[in-house]
C-alpha cells in the first residue's frame, strides 16, 4: 500500500481528480495559495501568473506541455510511478506517411512532422487531453477524469473529431478505447516517458490501424458513451490481432 502523500497517491488525485488529500500536500497547496495567481496548477496549487510566477517557473512549476492545467513538476518532472485509473486512450496516424516522406526533401519532412505535432496537440489539448507519446506519424492522447471531467470519454470523441478536421491536409485513422489502465511515467536506464499501459491502449491501437482516413474507430465502451450523440454510427466485428475474439467497433465518418 502506498504511504500517503507518496508518488501513486499522487497520480491518483491528478489522474481521478478525487480522493483524500495527504497532509503534507494540504499544507503545499494552502502555502501556494498564498501567491496571487488566476491561473494555477490543478494538482499542487502553483501559480502560473501574478508576481511570483517567474520564480516558480524558475524552479519547474511551469504549465506542463501535457496539459496546461497542471504543472511540469506534476507530470513530466514526477518521479516513475502511477496508478490505474479509468482513461480513454485515443491514437491516430497518418495515411501514406511513407509515400508522402519519400516525395519531400529532408527539411520538408522535419516541417510537414512539426506542422503535424502542433496542430493536432492544440486540437487535442483543447478538448481536455493528456498528451502521450508523439513519434513518427503517430500522437497519442489519455483523457482522464480528473483533467477532462467524468464525460472524459465523450471528450475522446470530441478531440478526435477536432484532430481530424485541424489536420485536413492530410489523411489520418483515429482509433479510441476506453477502461481502466496504468498511466504515469514508465522507464528505466535514464529514460522516462508519460504514457499509458494494457489492454486498452493496445485496443486503441489496433482500431486506430483498421480506420479508414477520416474515419474514427470507437469500441463499445467509448461508444457506450457517446451513442446518443451519434446514433448512425456504423457498428462493426473486427478481428484484431493479438485478440481471441472479435471486438465491437463503432465507426464515425468525419471527413
Amino acid at each position: 500500500m502506498a504511504a500517503k502523500g507518496s508518488t501513486d497517491e499522487k497520480w491518483e488525485r491528478i489522474l481521478r481528480g478525487d480522493g483524500a488529500i495527504a497532509v503534507a500536500v494540504r499544507l503545499n497547496r494552502r502555502f501556494f495559495a498564498l501567491f496571487p495567481s488566476p491561473w494555477r496548477c490543478k494538482s499542487c496549487n502553483a501559480p502560473f501568473k501574478g508576481p511570483a510566477s517567474g520564480t516558480f517557473r524558475w524552479i519547474g512549476y511551469s504549465p506542463s506541455a501535457k496539459n496546461p492545467a497542471v504543472c511540469a513538476r506534476c507530470i513530466e518532472r514526477a518521479p516513475k510511478g502511477g496508478a490505474i485509473v479509468p482513461v480513454s486512450v485515443l491514437m491516430a496516424d497518418v495515411r501514406g506517411y511513407t509515400a508522402m516522406t519519400e516525395r519531400l526533401a529532408p527539411g520538408e519532412v522535419h516541417e510537414a512532422v512539426n506542422r503535424f505535432y502542433e496542430t493536432s496537440s492544440q486540437a487535442l489539448l483543447s478538448a481536455g487531453a493528456l498528451l502521450g507519446q508523439i513519434e513518427g506519424d503517430l500522437v497519442m492522447a489519455l483523457f482522464v477524469p480528473g483533467l477532462a471531467g467524468r464525460d472524459y470519454p465523450r471528450k475522446a470523441v470530441e478531440g478526435a473529431s477536432r484532430l481530424v478536421h485541424a489536420v485536413d491536409w492530410l489523411d489520418i485513422g483515429v482509433g479510441i478505447a476506453t477502461g481502466n489502465e496504468f498511466v504515469g511515467n514508465v522507464g528505466g536506464g535514464g529514460f522516462k516517458d508519460f504514457t499509458a499501459l494494457g489492454d486498452v491502449t493496445n485496443v486503441a491501437a489496433r482500431l486506430t490501424a483498421r480506420a479508414a482516413p477520416g474515419e474514427i474507430l470507437l469500441d463499445a465502451e467509448t461508444h457506450a458513451a457517446v451513442a446518443a450523440l451519434h446514433p448512425h454510427a456504423e457498428r462493426r466485428e473486427l478481428e484484431l490481432k493479438g485478440k481471441s475474439a472479435p471486438v465491437e467497433a463503432f465507426a464515425l465518418r468525419v471527413r
